[in-house]
């Protein structure tokens, strides 16, 4: 219900009040790595964090508490924390009566550790017992009470070497504002939903999980119903759907997904949670189950890509976001074909952007970040640097420029600003905004 709507919003806003207590305090990565930005140089700036909230904090808490408990329909939720071309965190829980339960983790990964995959002994087990506790301290708790992923060290032991002040608890709470923002993944019962007015143009969102991009969807949205809906990625288990060939074993799993894309061809968008149940309307396929397909995550990525705002408008657009966004850092990340191919970190302050950075740009097996100058690609990098330094001081609304970057984007070389995707970036800066302060 658009009430539903606005208390998320209200969670996400209110949640920056929380003294923040986690998270990289200059401009590197957890590896080290430098992270560029405008101006190719680092960002040395510590963080800002205010101490002046403390006598507010109780206030804080009751209004958020008002804001989550009981206000989002029962059953099963999930969520992902995306960075630097890595799905990181892959995130399962259930919510009954405004309360968390059996949280777990799907995809637990850094800089090439799988953390569920190692064995009690290993120098870096002590994280993923820490994970372990994170999950049984949410079980009954309030979903309100995710905030308390910014100062994890207030409820997670130093196991061996790894300290509970240093885990990354940003991480965790991204994903699972993600799985809100997401809606039902698996309903406990029958529900509906009253979704806000979005406007007309096209959108892109994704369904990742166990450290896969699994569906890439866009459709477009004229008056409220959907258009022209079409899978830009399907893949499961090593298969990617898209390129079976009719008589494989799985091609009717891909027929099924177009029988979806057919059966809400001028829908309108609150009709979408008719994908929990999608054995009412895709027919059995050969040995695929109408009844078995999961619906469940064609619907959370269609929820994904609404998040995100209009990929490409539809006569013309209104430059309308969030009301006043908290001061804090943010992330996002924009992916598309079963890769991540942009990743933001920026600052909101004062309802300004401040020290937008890529801290990753990919494409068809091409990292920008990465490419010298000379480079036949180089120009699209600096196009890239162009963009942070055009936002650097601007109101949040002016991201609605990014849909017309050949406005302020300089051909450079070879490369066209008009042909620059810049919705890209428009869309990695929007999921930042709607996961809330890192």
């Amino acid at each position: 219900m658009k009430k539903q709507w606005i208390l998320l919003l209200a969670l996400l806003l209110t949640m920056s009040l929380v003294v923040m207590g986690c998270g990289d305090d200059n401009g590197e990565d957890e590896n080290g790595e430098e992270v560029v930005g405008e101006n190719g140089e680092d960002n040395d700036e510590e963080e800002p964090v205010d101490d002046d909230n403390d006598a507010d904090e109780d206030d804080d808490e009751e209004d958020i508490d008002e804001a989550a408990e009981g206000d989002y329909p029962n059953g099963t939720y999930r969520g992902i924390f995306e960075d630097g071309g890595e799905q990181q965190v892959s995130i399962q829980f259930s919510v009954q009566d405004g309360n968390l339960h059996d949280v777990s983790f799907r995809h637990l990964y850094y800089d090439g550790t799988d953390y569920g995959d190692l064995e009690e002994g290993d120098a870096l087990y002590g994280i993923y017992e820490q994970h372990l506790q994170v999950a049984e301290y949410f079980e009954g708790e309030p979903v309100s009470s995710i905030t308390d992923l910014y100062e994890p060290g207030d409820f997670v032991d130093d196991v061996d070497a790894a300290s509970g002040a240093t885990l990354r608890g940003n991480k965790i709470l991204s994903a699972m504002v993600d799985g809100l923002n997401r809606g039902l993944y698996s309903p406990d019962g029958d529900y509906s939903i009253d979704l806000p007015d979005y406007q007309d143009g096209t959108y892109r969102g994704i369904y990742g999980d166990s450290g896969d991009q699994q569906v890439s969807i866009q459709f477009s949205v004229e008056d409220g119903s959907i258009h022209d809906m079409s899978f830009r990625h399907l893949y499961y288990g090593g298969t990617d759907y898209r390129d079976l060939e009719e008589g494989d074993a799985l091609y009717g799993i891909y027929q099924q997904h177009q029988q979806i894309a057919e059966y809400f061809e001028g829908k309108d968008l609150n009709e979408i949670t008719e994908l929990h149940n999608p054995g009412d309307f895709v027919d059995d396929v050969d040995a695929a189950s109408g009844a078995t397909l999961r619906g469940n995550k064609v619907y959370s990525a269609i929820r994904d890509a609404l998040n995100r705002g209009i990929y490409s408008p539809a006569n013309g657009y209104s430059a309308e976001l969030l009301e006043d966004v908290e001061d804090g850092r943010y992330r996002g990340t924009y992916g598309d074909g079963g890769e991540q191919q942009v990743s933001v970190q920026f600052n909101v302050e004062d309802g300004n952007i401040q020290d937008l950075t890529f801290r990753h740009l990919y494409y068809s097996g091409e990292d920008y970040r990465d490419v010298e100058e000379g480079d036949t690609l180089y120009g699209i990098y600096q196009q890239h640097l162009q963009i942070a330094e055009y936002l650097e001081g601007e109101p949040i609304e002016t991201i609605y420029d990014l849909h017309n970057p050949g406005d302020f984007v300089e051909d450079v070389d070879v490369a066209s600003g008009a042909t620059l995707r810049a919705n890209k970036v428009f869309s990695a800066i929007m999921n930042g905004l709607s996961r809330g302060i890192y």
